[in-house]
């Protein structure tokens, strides 16, 4: 009774405080893809979330604002996901215990306010946990079930291709078919195939939708050139030293901020948890070894990828990391007889993240974020201003801002812009002075600080501080 009300208390509070704003470049892509799709345009972005998309757009036809709809679709996907985390729960751990377990995972904080972003992560992580249960469905004889992972894997991809290491679920159950018996090479080579159709179905379509192959492809190489090697953002990640990057990617955006989303005491108790496992040196999960070990390769396989290959700045990309490590917690704690304490400080947490997840929302849903706060300040400057800025520009096309703002990538441009803007208050973002400083330009007693903002940085990891300064200088 308390995980499922714990459950319904998230989901309403989800709907109840949907997010009005669009905050980031990405949000503003696949918000204008509702309205209409062109990658050429970067509605959305490479590779496109198709899955997404379509999604959006269905949502959209009974609620006009488009970010609203991504929300809502993303609400109404994670919900769904109860039903295949219940059942892989329930496989290791006895009933009551899966109900808690399964209120635990859906109530974790830092998921929960992902999803009420319109950000494919919310439907992505659904998706990753129906694909999940398919693989486990697919352990036993029958070869046709093999056709529901690959359904949902070709669905996980549509959605967000990032999630492409969880591929290699389909490889391990082959292996562990093959193993036993239950399938023969030819038969793999068949379901292969199957598999290349099923992911051919939302591949083709981008195809399409850009005219041509060739140019599909260029379009792909232009988008991963100009995304990871630009300044901004994603470069200053990218100069992180391998242990740096690898502390902050695992103890601050999996543990602090995956698992126990910034709450001290959240933290404090997952700790206990896990020095209550290691004392009882890991209990022996009976008859699970190939399921478990299929789990700790798609855990491994995503780590490695995501530590490498994602901006470490964005902890979202760290969810279905942080979630899977609260299932093997939940497996490990309640596979057994357990203490009254345990069981305590399990509901107790539920009810901690129940409330914290209340809070978050309804601040989600009030609290303008900083660079809507930028453009509120900016507004009532009452003057004409030349406004340069990194990403946030994106942003203030979104909300057809009535002053002049530009995105600025090099110093030298910027000189030679400004010109044209005589008789203008000339304003520049703290993003575009670090892009200046890492090219090396002094701007010392050139600008001066006007204004900053502040915004929750769960929720815009990158642009929830944003300071506002005036060029002065001559």
């Amino acid at each position: 009774m308390i995980s499922t009300v714990a459950i319904i208390i998230v989901f309403i509070s989800q709907l109840y405080f949907i997010n009005p704003y669009t905050a980031s470049w990405d949000q503003v892509d696949f918000a204008l893809a509702v309205k209409r799709y062109d990658l050429m345009a970067m509605q959305p972005h490479f590779p496109g979330y198709p899955f997404f998309i379509l999604g959006g757009k269905f949502i959209h036809l009974f609620v006009m604002d488009p970010s609203k709809a991504l929300t809502i679709f993303n609400v109404f996907c994670y919900a769904s996901s109860i039903f295949p985390i219940y059942k892989l729960s329930r496989r290791f751990i006895k009933r009551s215990f899966a109900s808690l377990s399964t209120a635990l995972i859906y109530s974790a904080s830092y998921s929960v306010i992902m999803v009420n972003q319109p950000m494919s992560e919310g439907a992505a992580l659904a998706a990753f946990w129906w694909y999940l249960w398919s693989l486990l469905f697919a352990f036993n004889k029958n070869n046709v079930r093999i056709l529901i992972p690959l359904g949902f894997l070709s669905l996980m991809l549509g959605i967000r291709l990032s999630y492409m290491p969880f591929a290699i679920g389909i490889i391990f159950l082959f292996h562990w078919k093959l193993k036993r018996d239950f399938l023969k090479m030819k038969e793999i080579i068949y379901y292969l195939i199957l598999g290349v159709i099923f992911q051919a179905i939302w591949v083709i379509g981008l195809v399409i939708s850009e005219g041509s192959i060739i140019g599909f492809i260029k379009l792909s190489l232009a988008f991963t050139s100009g995304h990871f090697n630009d300044w901004g953002g994603t470069v200053e990640a990218a100069d992180i030293g391998f242990v740096d990057r690898f502390l902050i990617f695992s103890l601050k955006n999996i543990l602090w901020t995956g698992i126990a989303t910034e709450s001290v005491l959240s933290a404090v108790i997952y700790i206990f948890f896990l020095i209550y496992i290691f004392y009882n040196a890991f209990k022996k999960v009976k008859k699970r070894w190939p399921f478990m070990n299929l789990l700790y390769l798609l855990f491994s396989s995503y780590f490695g990828w995501a530590l490498l290959a994602q901006n470490v700045e964005k902890a979202r990309h760290v969810l279905p990391l942080s979630t899977l490590l609260i299932f093997f917690l939940c497996i490990l704690l309640f596979s057994e007889r357990i203490p009254f304490l345990i069981m305590g400080l399990s509901i107790f947490v539920l009810c901690h993240q129940v409330n914290q997840n209340v809070t978050l929302l309804k601040a989600e849903a009030k609290e303008p974020p900083a660079v809507y706060q930028m453009n509120t300040y900016i507004e009532k400057m009452n003057e004409p201003v030349i406004l340069y800025t990194w990403e946030e520009t994106r942003v203030l096309q979104y909300l057809d801002v009535p002053y002049t703002h530009k995105r600025i990538e090099t110093y030298q441009y910027f000189r030679y812009d400004a010109k044209y803007f005589q008789g203008r208050t000339v304003l520049l973002t703290d993003k575009v002075i670090q892009g200046f400083r890492s090219q090396g330009i002094s701007i010392d007693g050139k600008i001066k600080k006007i204004a900053t903002f502040h915004s929750n940085e769960l929720f815009e990891p990158v642009y929830h501080e944003i300071i506002l300064y005036k060029w002065v200088a001559k």
